[in-house]
């Protein structure tokens, strides 16, 4: 193998490598493969700091107030007024993803 094969084997390495990559770093946001619990879900976010942030966590009917660090999660506040839970609408092929993943598991 010369040089020049070699160069191009690990330039295409490298390429799938960052597709890889990529791939799971886009589902990790999209929460695409995340859980199914509907009792339990985060209806907004604030960060604070690099691993600090508060929440609003909907409870079953509840909403509560939570500070979450690196070490902890601390309740803050039970809220008497809830907070409209906005979900992000999924584009069709991560919808359509998340179907085949669901269909997949329960089999």
């Amino acid at each position: 193998m010369d040089d020049l094969d070699m160069l191009q084997w690990l330039l295409s390495l490298l390429v799938v490598i960052a597709v890889i990559l990529m791939l799971a770093w886009i589902a990790k946001k999209s929460r695409v493969f995340g859980s199914n619990h509907q009792q339990l879900q985060v209806v907004a976010t604030l960060p604070l700091g690099p691993k600090e942030r508060i929440m609003v966590v909907q409870v079953g009917s509840e909403q509560v107030l939570v500070g979450v660090t690196g070490q902890q999660i601390s309740l803050l506040k039970e809220l008497d007024q809830p907070l409209e839970t906005n979900q992000p609408e999924l584009n069709p092929f991560a919808t359509k993803l998340a179907q085949m993943m669901k269909q997949h598991n329960e089999n």
